[in-house]
């Protein structure tokens, strides 16, 4: 699937209509700031919270013909289809394409590629508050099939992109399944209202500290190996689509090296990343850890699954808030704290059958994933077929 390419500001151009931001609230219309597009669906969640939005200052109008364009940073992807007519932020530029030759949803999707991002990203006016030149966007060039086709493409990546969302939907309602099937079974941690033994969780657990990066090896011999990284490690899952390799030693592998049932967790970061817990099932071979993760390895008395239900609990992220160190909005704990976790031993039995609930549930959870990734990868293959050439350079205009 191929189609020439014409410059896109000769089918399209911005459309400045400035009004008073108290004047346009004043008859009705909703106010849009940066703040309130989504960045994955571009959908538009109205809100308060901005200058503009309270009536002060000038605004954009707009109506649902239009694209709003966020040029402020433009690599956060603010760009949204609105459904109906409002004022938006002077940040969100109105993009009104030819309806004749250019589909709005079509061009919706063009503009969110990462080539175009990149391509305005490289030519950012301003340091601190990098912004979109708009020529530079409409100096582009856009694959221009006819209308018909631009819409079957829009409805293929609506699709895919649709799935995308019932996933994420559906994750979120797993990840909220699971701790309320931890709370009904075993109580919350906080008061223990069942009554069971308490023990740190350095004495049923072993905790160990990974790799640093770019330490002193002293001519020892290495050998190149996977290992996570804290981007790696999110709150109840693992993103592996990047592992990166390190230099280690065979004591390195020897100490660091993964085993299936490990729970992994991050010192820190932001305070609401604080406790954020995932279990290793061996993805990846012989895979280590770096030193920002910790490694958690259970002993007799606990199961896996239910220690990192415990940790990710309110009680256990509570702990971890309580004993943090802070230091300029960014807290940490350290492998000490980590072990004083006081850590609720129910019985083996009751673990393991909230393990085979928990096991279903997760289940469920990686066959949407796979759907959506699945969908992801036809809406990537479509994107790169259609929207293939260099948004900055043409192959001539269509007839």
């Amino acid at each position: 699937m191929s189609a020439a390419t014409i410059e896109l500001g000769q089918v399209c151009r911005m459309d400045r209509r400035v009004t008073a931001a108290s004047e346009a609230l004043g008859k009705g219309l909703e106010f849009v700031g940066m703040e309130h597009v989504d960045p994955e669906s571009g959908r538009i969640a109205l809100g308060q919270g901005s200058r503009t939005g309270e009536g002060k200052g000038q605004a954009f109008l707009f109506d649902d013909r239009h694209v709003l364009f966020g040029k402020l940073r433009p690599y956060l992807r603010k760009i949204a289809l609105p459904g109906q007519s409002g004022c938006a932020s002077t940040e969100l530029v109105p993009l009104l394409p030819d309806a004749a030759r250019l589909d709005r949803s079509y061009l919706f999707h063009w503009v969110r590629q990462q080539p175009v991002i990149d391509a305005l990203t490289a030519k950012n006016t301003g340091a601190r508050m990098p912004r979109a030149d708009m020529s530079v966007l409409l100096a582009m060039a856009i694959p221009l099939p006819p209308l018909d086709e631009q819409r079957r493409i829009v409805g293929l990546l609506d699709r895919a992109a649709e799935i995308r969302r019932r996933a994420d939907a559906a994750r979120a309602k797993v990840r909220a399944i699971i701790p309320a099937l931890f709370l009904d079974t075993f109580g919350d941690p906080a008061t223990n209202p069942k009554g069971w033994p308490v023990a740190e969780l350095s004495t049923v657990a072993g905790i160990g500290s990974g790799l640093t990066k770019g330490r002193k090896l002293n001519g020892q011999q290495t050998v190149a190996t996977p290992y996570l990284r804290v981007a790696n490690v999110q709150d109840g899952f693992l993103t592996l689509s990047e592992i990166k390799l390190i230099d280690a030693t065979i004591a390195d592998v020897e100490k660091c090296v993964l085993r299936a049932g490990d729970l992994l967790m991050t010192e820190g970061g932001d305070a609401d990343k604080l406790g954020r817990c995932a279990i290793w099932r061996d993805e990846v071979e012989g895979c280590l850890h770096q030193n920002h993760i910790f490694r958690v390895r259970v002993g007799q008395r606990l199961l896996p699954e239910y220690t990192a239900a415990f940790i990710q609990s309110d009680a256990g992220k509570s702990y971890f808030l309580r004993v943090a160190k802070r230091t300029t909005g960014i807290a940490s704990v350290n492998k000490t704290q980590l072990g004083a976790l006081p850590v609720l031993v129910p019985p083996l039995p009751i673990q393991a059958a909230f393990t085979e609930q928990a096991h279903r549930i997760n289940s469920l959870a990686r066959q949407l994933d796979a759907a959506a990734a699945k969908a992801e990868a036809m809406a990537a293959g479509l994107s790169a077929e259609v929207f293939g050439a260099s948004p900055n350079k043409g192959n001539g205009h269509p007839a």
